[in-house]
């Protein structure tokens, strides 16, 4: 084939037989081969005029560009305006994916026209999706497409008729109408959207969807997205004005969302998210892009962060906003957060390091309407470190201050408290190795025995009121935490001694192909320092409760992982909590999972659950994706799904049933025993790859929708 140079404006012709008539006109026929620019074209003969700078051809045609290559059967040119037209022409793009027919076809610089056409990203002979339109017009430069009185087919079956449409050809944006999503559910009744894309700019955008909802009404969704140089982030609004499942006095439901994350330099940053709703029932009712359906609370925040050489500091403005007919959560209006970035070296190896907090909290609803809490702790530490052996001893002084404004008189409660307490420990941890065969193969196993000392004296802390803090979690690593509590309204008093120890075999490519670790706590006074749900109630969680934790990761196959822990309370001698998963997975396509979780004590409840998904190839391009849990104790389903997806190399359909328990925020949260309410929905999804997508579905987001969702077997932690 010729070279082509869209800089050369010579019209070369290759004939066997040439012909000048008049000076003017001159006919080529034979085999001949015309190269002009970027453009070649081989033809049975031709015809080029001096006079209007035209040329046509006849005949079975071939022409190819650096975009295009079409065969058709007669072809005239206007080479003044670089402008091509051919009939019955059957075309393919050469830079992007694209094929098809058109009875008539212009190209020139600004794009092609085609007329009583077709259009498809499918390979030849693959009838997988197809657009027939009276007119098509591709711009070449901007990626995007018009069409006319299209019909869009499936397998030659017309499904979708449009009069006017655009749609894109690359991966360029454009404003336009993407692909609806459709579904319907108990609840809602059926549900279509259909998303509008805006392209403003080359660092926003926007998306506005109008969402038909059968049985509650017409809800408008919007999303707003920014990117600049030091600033990203995204505005987000569902509004329906009318419920049409609610009494007429009800009011309207809406959700608002913000999320921002500003770096103004390597020092400074700050972050906004908030979400707010119009009633508790919003996410459960209506579902959202934002949320969770299954969310029983909102967390909104903004933090403006301070990263200096010997500072960081963290003003915060955060809260929760609790979904249902329960207690009020404290709002931090502000919290101010400083620490030093690094220690400060005394000599001696001796080092000093500090931390301050200073909170605001408010919350109407309870005894204490206000609070102003104060709280510094200086450090000093005594660190050592070989590469067998890591020891660290600290002693810390943690002292707060409480200003508590009470609504009430109040017989526990104090206006003003002092809080004063030492805290002394040592943390030690031995690295040994040793080459061990791992079913035939040359790894490392790792031993790390690890001991912590830890004091801290009992103060009397029924005074102050309950702000920040819950329960954590006493997982192994949680074992060797020196406060059981998070916030600061209670810090544990303790005088205990935790043992444990983790071992890990390494395969020759550093890969972990087994830990396990265990740990127990040895309490040499009795803890007094009890966790009440509120001041002045009885205590929900002992204070001596003595957890032996731990937890295992065996991945003894490319494929096949185990994964397990357990929390057992020494003293009671009962489990705690405890789960196990057992993986497969061979590749994104290939995925199963087996799981059970227990826990004894959720909102004074006893939960078992076992759980099952996975995913397979049943055919060729075929898709099934299934998972169920279900509620051991009340012997009853918690959520069923199960999909079926199709995939081609142009076009893509998934449908997917559920079946899963409805979040009831008006019922008590400790009577799980209670009555449910099941939801049953369907939801039916397409893809024209080269169409508005490229990429078609991703199985995993089958897998991870619903209330539980697939968990990758080392990110399983319960």
């Amino acid at each position: 084939m010729a070279t082509l140079d869209k800089n050369d404006d010579q019209l070369r012709i290759d004939s066997n037989k040439a012909e000048l008539i008049d000076n003017q006109t001159a006919e080529f026929t034979g085999p001949l081969q015309l190269t002009y620019r970027d453009t070649l074209l081989t033809a049975p003969m031709a015809r080029v005029s001096k006079i209007d700078q035209s040329m046509f051809a006849d005949g079975g045609i071939s022409y190819y560009s650096s975009a295009l290559k079409v065969s058709s059967s007669s072809f005239s040119a206007q080479l003044a305006e670089n402008k091509v037209t051919m009939r019955d022409a059957e075309y393919r793009f050469i830079s992007q994916a694209g094929r098809g027919y058109a009875n008539e076809m212009s190209a020139s610089d600004q794009g092609v026209v085609l007329n009583q056409a077709t259009f498809s990203t499918c390979p030849e002979g693959d009838n997988g999706w197809a657009l027939a339109a009276d007119k098509i017009s591709i711009n070449a430069e901007d990626g995007w497409g018009e069409a006319w009185g299209s019909v869009v087919k499936i397998k030659d079956i017309p499904v979708l008729y449009l009069p006017y449409m655009t749609y894109p050809v690359n991966d360029k944006r454009k404003t336009g109408v993407l692909f609806p999503k459709i579904g319907s559910s108990q609840k809602l009744g059926l549900d279509v959207e259909v998303p509008y894309y805006l392209n403003l700019a080359d660092n926003y955008d926007a998306t506005l969807t109008p969402r038909y909802m059968s049985q509650r009404g017409t809800q408008l969704k919007s999303e707003f997205r920014y990117l600049t140089s030091q600033h990203q982030g995204s505005l987000y609004l569902e509004y329906l004005n009318k419920d049409q499942d609610k009494a007429a006095d009800f009011g309207k439901r809406y959700l608002s969302h913000i999320s921002h994350l500003a770096d103004f330099n390597d020092r400074w940053r700050a972050t906004v998210d908030f979400t707010d709703i119009s009633d508790d029932s919003y996410l459960t009712e209506l579902g959202s892009d934002i949320n969770n359906q299954s969310d029983t609370q909102l967390y909104r925040q903004a933090t403006l962060s301070y990263y200096g050489d010997y500072v960081r500091s963290d003003l915060q403005m955060q809260g929760f906003e609790i979904l249902g007919n329960y207690n009020k959560a404290y709002a931090a209006l502000p919290q101010l957060n400083l620490s030093s970035t690094k220690p400060l070296e005394l000599g001696g190896g001796l080092q000093f390091l500090w931390l301050g907090q200073y909170a605001h909290f408010s919350n109407d609803s309870q005894l204490v309407k206000a609070a102003d809490r104060l709280h510094l702790e200086p450090t000093v530490r005594l660190p050592y470190n070989t590469a067998a052996l890591e020891l660290l001893f600290e002693g810390s002084l943690l002292q707060t201050y409480y200003q508590q404004d009470l609504q009430l008189p109040s017989a526990v409660l104090d206006k003003s408290v002092q809080r004063s307490m030492p805290k002394l420990s040592m943390n030690g941890k031995l690295n040994f190795e040793r080459d061990t065969s791992w079913f035939g193969a040359n790894s490392l196993q790792t031993l790390e025995p690890q001991i912590q000392y830890l004091y801290i004296p009992y103060r009397d802390q029924r005074n102050i009121g309950l702000f920040d803090t819950a329960r954590l979690q006493d997982d192994y690593y949680g074992l060797f935490r020196q406060n059981r509590y998070s916030g600061l309204d209670r810090i544990n008093d303790t005088n205990q001694l935790t043992l444990g120890w983790t071992t890990r075999v390494y395969d020759q490519l550093d890969t972990e192909r087994f830990r396990f670790s265990m740990g127990q706590i040895l309490f040499l006074d009795e803890p007094k320092t009890e966790f009440e749900i509120a001041p002045g109630q009885p205590p929900a969680i002992a204070a001596t409760e003595s957890i032996f934790a731990a937890e295992t990761l065996l991945h003894w196959q490319q494929r096949w992982f185990l994964n397990g822990g357990v929390q057992y309370d020494s003293e009671t001698k009962r489990m705690v909590k405890s789960s196990v998963s057992l993986d497969y997975r061979a590749d994104d396509k290939k995925i199963f999972q087996l799981n059970h979780r227990y826990s004894r004590d959720v909102s004074s409840n006893e939960i078992a659950q076992l759980g099952a998904l996975g995913t397979m190839p049943i055919a060729d391009k075929w898709q099934a994706v299934a998972s169920y849990y279900r509620d051991i104790n009340n012997h009853r389903m918690i959520e069923a799904n199960v999909g079926f997806q199709y995939e081609s190399c142009c076009w893509a359909i998934r449908l997917v049933a559920r079946r899963q328990i409805e979040t009831n925020l008006d019922l008590a949260i400790d009577n799980f025993a209670h009555p449910v309410k099941l939801d049953s929905g369907i939801a039916l999804r397409f893809v024209l790859k080269g169409f508005g997508d490229s990429a078609g579905f991703d199985v995993s987001d089958m897998l991870s929708s619903g209330i539980f969702g697939y968990r990758r077997p080392y990110l399983l932690n319960n």
